[in-house]
């Protein structure tokens, strides 16, 4: 088994597409198979217990032997597993409705006529029966239904999950409205190259296991060289390893072609290769029409660069080679201009360097976007630190200091914020801000219980802006 866990979905834009895919098929699932079981059951003790089985299995023996099938089974055995094969062999089935096996001329032709008729109702009244894709006798609805239809609640939970840990990387990459077109492509295809391999089966070929192997192959190819992280087992071992997506491709493959030559069992395994090659195709096609979301795919191979560059930087400063931490923070800014880790570094290197371009730094650390994101003790000890060095040649305008000083006034630095908001109401007196910095101060002090103050800043507000909002709020305030 080989699980690729490479990525975490992303909750701020979910992959809606593939969770209405998980609760359409539980959906069926549970309501529209969910007499099936029951239904079945029916069906087939009826066949067993009626004339049917002594009057076509020695038929399907004698149509066996005109193809030249011989069973090497012992007799109750043979039997049974015969019985089986009659029922999906799509020719001999096609044979006995057309009257070419039991004629008006057999003897037994109205018990097997009215037999068989009530044992079509039966199979008729399961879902399962009705709107799976059976090869002999194909359809466009089925080859549609029978990718949410499922055989039990393992074959359903199994193919969830593989669903989800897949498709919400195919979903991110292609878009919603490519995905879920790629996943019902995938599907019906995986039908496809069923039908063209096996034209006469009976077969109930029914699951979401060929269009989730198709999001396995769009999984590789879209992917391709990056290397992603996938769980694997071998026998009792496993691990976790990170290798270029793309092998994971011929693993698959291979994977189903063993297991198709060598464990025959009731899984599909040619519609599952018929799904991972339609796959493969449909993501080399989208990425050759450009409908792959590429920063999505890149995303971590980026992210790699950007922390091994940023630590490497980090080991610069650490040694004091400040010209070579400058260089490899100069390069982490162009490519990410919106890292304020990357900021606050050229902003200490420029610090310790005496560098005039402290000031830009700082313009675009203390800036509002940043300002609004940062904690305020690392705000509060940015700015000192800026002021410190370039004082009295400060940079900053009115709205950057009026920000800083309201989160400084909200965090507890009420000190800082009160030499910032009289800063501007003596040197910038008709800044539109200074009533809202005063009634904050105000504000406040009063919280903390320090009326003397909250009262200057009340009367100052009222004698400084007097016909200002705040001001009407000051004058309500102090009655």
């Amino acid at each position: 088994m080989f699980i690729p866990l490479d990525r975490k979905p992303e909750w701020r834009n979910p992959p809606l597409v593939t969770l209405l895919l998980i609760l359409v098929n539980v959906l069926c699932f549970t309501l529209w198979q969910g007499d099936d079981e029951h239904l079945e059951e029916q069906a087939y003790n009826y066949y067993l217990n009626s004339q049917l089985p002594a009057i076509e299995l020695p038929l399907y023996r004698a149509y066996l032997a005109e193809r030249g099938f011989d069973a090497q089974l012992d007799r109750q055995a043979e039997d049974e597993v015969l019985l089986s094969r009659l029922l999906t062999d799509g020719e001999f089935q096609q044979q006995l409705k057309k009257g070419k096996l039991v004629s008006p001329r057999h003897p037994q032709y109205e018990t097997w006529q009215k037999q068989h008729r009530i044992f079509q109702n039966h199979l008729e009244q399961i879902v399962t029966y009705r709107f799976s894709f059976k090869t002999a006798e194909p359809s466009l609805t089925t080859l549609f239904t029978h990718i949410f239809l499922h055989a039990d609640w393992g074959h359903l939970i199994g193919n969830m999950i593989f669903l989800f840990l897949i498709g919400f990387s195919v979903e991110m990459t292609l878009g919603r409205g490519v995905y879920l077109f790629a996943y019902v492509v995938a599907g019906v295809s995986s039908g496809l190259f069923y039908w063209g391999l096996e034209p006469d089966s009976l077969m109930w070929s029914v699951g979401a296991s060929g269009a989730i192997s198709g999001l396995m192959g769009m999984y590789t190819i879209l992917f391709g060289r990056r290397r992603i992280r996938f769980f694997y087992t071998l026998l009792f071992y496993f691990d976790f390893v990170r290798a270029p997506a793309i092998i994971l491709l011929p693993i698959w493959l291979g994977y189903e072609v063993i297991t198709q030559i060598y464990s025959p069992s009731n899984i599909n395994n040619m519609a599952h290769i018929g799904g991972l090659l339609s796959g493969a195709l449909i993501g080399y096609v989208a990425l050759r029409l450009g409908k792959a979301d590429m920063d999505y795919l890149d995303r971590e191979e980026k992210q790699q660069a950007y922390l091994t560059h940023y630590q490497q930087g980090l080991d610069y400063v650490a040694r004091m080679e400040l010209d070579k931490a400058r260089r490899i923070f100069t390069e982490l800014y162009q490519d990410y201009p919106e890292q304020p880790e990357v900021i606050e570094q050229l902003f200490n290197i420029a610090r310790l360097t005496q560098d005039q371009g402290i000031h830009d730094y700082a313009v675009k650390l203390l800036g509002t976007d940043h300002a609004k994101n940062m904690p305020v003790r690392q705000l509060r000890d940015t700015f000192i630190a800026y002021v410190e060095q370039v004082q009295p040649h400060v940079r900053l305008g009115p709205e950057q200091l009026m920000t800083l000083a309201l989160r400084f006034a909200a965090g507890s630095f009420l000190e800082d914020a009160e030499k910032i908001v009289l800063y501007l109401t003596t040197r910038k007196s008709d800044f539109v801000r200074n009533p809202e910095g005063l009634m904050a101060l105000a504000s406040h002090y009063q919280r903390n219980n320090n009326r003397n103050k909250a009262e200057k800043y009340l009367h100052m507000l009222i004698e400084c802006y007097p016909d200002s909002l705040e001001a009407s709020h000051a004058r309500q305030a102090l009655g």
